[in-house]
């Protein structure tokens, strides 16, 4: 009798945490991952009753996302009231920087209109720019455009870049390094979107005022493709590489030739991680391009294989490069991250390398690697695209008729310390305590153009130009 009390208490207590942890998953989810409210319209019947409904409906927005100061979001609140009574005197353009202008003033990375979708909606020029730390430049071309390949942008209709750059980041918002990274080549590739923001004069062509690379001036008159509602979701950061990146159309010619030798970090684009072991220089190099799974790469798996061949290798050095990771699933890596310091006996040092397109959960694991390492790390190349105190989390709504897709952020991220107690602190946070006071990099080495066409890894060089000074040293 005495046994089967035992066993009903312990069946009647292992029920009672299986409960208690549902509750709390099903709390968080609540909590963090809200669903937007259903889109609840008749058909609109013509322009203005549409986008009356989509900006009621964005109402909403001001409910999921918890990143707005008090005065940004009575401003936002403002603004909406406006724009209802405009609505049917917005083109399509004007119309989507409306909605981009209040949710920028969230001035959050992860609360924006998705850049993404930009090209599937509005014309673009035949020609990618990419921004490199001394400007933009293009590196991809059609044959429209083949002509400035490699060229510096320096106006568009008159308007020098850095102006324009500056104009557009009122629809971003964020941390602006990341916006001029990711969102502000969108934004320069399309005479619709320029026109509907008072840059350009039509909305079809735009005349580029461009430096080709044997140093002469011209401009350039470029007319845009029509929107393309299959274009490829791509960052940007796949330009870099010469090779055809999945979904690309065909007739795309890059700058470098596809058979360049790439310096390490540009190679194999298609493989979301990277690892190998440089036995001259005492070396493990591991690269994240993502922080989750991707088709036929479980991270999970590399995570196993980082740890497996730094036991193996014993290397003195560990360089981790963060620099197109942007983000994903934090918690995926979070143990690793935690141990690599001292994931050997042998670890002397480890190297982090960063970029503006470092974000969201590429930020968490360059944050608990420093706060777990001390000295024994060093982080070095451009700053990152995101703050040690942001949002992120959320969602994303869809307004009915535009189909704009728009993120949300809802838990709040401390690095620098523990937010316990705070208004929309991340409760799994919690259980990853970190105190680092900055994200910036010890040691800024830029990437710039000429770097890129000659093949050189500016930031991976001082790297190991550090570590041969400190094996000599011994």
């Amino acid at each position: 009798m005495g046994v089967r009390r035992v066993i009903k208490w312990m069946l009647i207590g292992v029920a009672a945490i299986v409960l208690l942890l549902g509750g709390l998953v099903f709390a968080l989810f609540r909590t963090f991952y809200p669903s937007p409210p259903p889109a609840d319209f008749p058909p609109a019947a013509d322009a203005a009753t549409a986008q009356r409904q989509d900006f009621e409906y964005f109402a909403h927005y001001f409910e999921l996302n918890r990143t707005y100061s008090s005065a940004a979001r009575a401003q936002a609140q403002q603004m909406l009231a406006q724009y209802e009574a405009q609505a049917g005197t917005f083109s399509p353009a004007q119309f989507e920087l409306a909605i981009a202008s209040m949710t920028a003033l969230a001035d959050n990375g992860h609360s924006r209109v998705h850049p993404s979708g930009l090209p599937r909606r509005h014309n673009r020029l035949p020609c990618r720019l990419y921004r490199f730390a001394d400007g933009y430049y293009f590196i991809r071309a059609r044959p429209a455009c083949t002509e400035i390949l490699g060229a510096k942008l320096l106006a568009l209709d008159g308007h020098p870049t850095d102006d324009v750059v500056n104009h557009m980041y009122r629809y971003f918002g964020g941390p602006r390094n990341h916006y001029e990274q990711f969102a502000a080549p969108f934004f320069l590739e399309s005479p619709e979107l320029l026109n509907a923001a008072g840059l350009a004069s039509a909305a079809d062509r735009v005349t580029l005022h461009v430096r080709t690379r044997d140093g002469a001036e011209r401009d350039v008159a470029v007319v845009a493709d029509a929107p393309n509602p299959d274009a490829p979701g791509v960052s940007g950061v796949e330009l870099l590489s010469p090779d055809r990146f999945e979904s690309e159309p065909e007739g795309w010619q890059p700058l470098l030739p596809k058979d360049a030798a790439l310096p390490v970090f540009l190679r194999e684009f298609s493989v979301p991680f990277r690892a190998e072991y440089w036995p001259a220089d005492a070396t493990y190099f591991a690269q994240f391009r993502s922080n989750e799974d991707e088709d036929g790469y479980p991270i999970g798996k590399f995570v196993e294989r980082i740890e497996r061949e730094v036991r193996e290798h014993q290397p003195r050095f560990v360089v981790l490069d963060l620099r197109f990771n942007q983000g994903g699933n934090f918690t995926s890596t979070a143990s690793l991250m935690k141990r690599l310091p001292r994931l050997a006996d042998s670890i002397q040092h480890v190297y982090v390398l960063t970029s503006a397109w470092t974000f969201s959960a590429g930020n968490v694991s360059l944050a608990l690697v420093r706060d777990r390492g001390g000295k024994k790390v060093t982080v070095i190349g451009e700053p990152v695209g995101d703050r040690v105190r942001t949002w992120a989390e959320g969602g994303t709504m869809q307004l009915p008729n535009s189909k704009l897709r728009i993120g949300f952020a809802t838990g709040l991220h401390d690095y620098s310390r523990s937010c316990w107690g705070e208004s929309g602190c991340f409760w799994v946070m919690y259980l990853y305590p970190m105190h680092v006071p900055r994200l910036d990099p010890d040691i800024r080495v830029a990437y710039a153009f000429d770097d890129y066409v000659n093949l050189r890894d500016p930031i991976l060089e001082r790297t190991l130009q550090l570590i041969r000074t400190q094996t000599t040293q011994r």
